[in-house]
């Protein structure tokens, strides 16, 4: 028998519906994989922040290993449940695929950094800076094209300005504060995944009505 061959239309129509469905489970708790590591960097953040502040010793910037030591096991976690529950869309295979590459780099940077730090250079570290910014922002700029979320888009193109100022200010003679880089870390990361994933929930809960 052979397959029944698509009109446009039709395969628009397919298309849609696959984003929605991403888009819903990307709104549900229990899949909310992307939101976990923002809050996950974000409290890190406001600890490091805190932390450095007070004490003016850099060696706290090491709880920042904080982030892929509890993010990874709770992202595999997640990953199991959301595999038993449902077969993925195509979409959410290209989605994950996209933030699988930024999961490589951040561990090919780290590795970087801890050889550096280890031969006397401790400075490497502002690269996950950099890298915090500009490539995960540039990632969930990629998310919000693949599911059509405008806010997504904003978000990563936000970070990345952000990142972009980042690396330039020590050029121009600013240097980079805890006192400014932190709370613009935490914002960017706050408008890049907490933001969209509130919008995404409230879009649908007004489609289900």
């Amino acid at each position: 028998m052979e397959d029944k061959k698509l009109t446009p239309q039709e395969s628009m129509a397919l298309i849609t519906k696959m984003i929605e469905d991403s888009k819903q489970r990307i709104a549900t708790p229990d899949t909310r994989v992307s939101v976990m590591w923002a809050t996950l960097s974000i409290v890190t953040a406001v600890i490091v922040g805190i932390l450095c502040l007070i004490t003016h010793d850099p060696r706290y910037n090491y709880i920042w290993l904080a982030i892929p030591i509890i993010g990874y096991p709770l992202n595999f976690s997640m990953g199991r449940k959301k595999a038993k529950r449902h077969e993925k869309t195509y979409v959410e295979y290209v989605n994950d695929g996209i933030w699988r590459i930024v999961g490589y780099i951040t561990i090919a940077l780290t590795a970087i950094c801890l050889i550096y730090d280890a031969i006397g250079y401790p400075q490497i570290w502002i690269a996950m800076f950099y890298f915090a910014f500009i490539v995960v922002g540039f990632a969930a700029a990629m998310t919000g094209v693949i599911l059509k979320e405008k806010s997504y888009v904003f978000g990563g193109i936000f970070s990345i300005v952000a990142g972009l100022i980042t690396a330039v200010s020590p050029l121009c003679g600013t240097p980079l504060l805890v006192s400014w880089t932190i709370p613009l870390y935490i914002f960017c990361f706050f408008m890049m995944f907490i933001v969209p994933a509130v919008i995404i929930r409230h879009k649908l809960k007004k489609t289900t009505k």
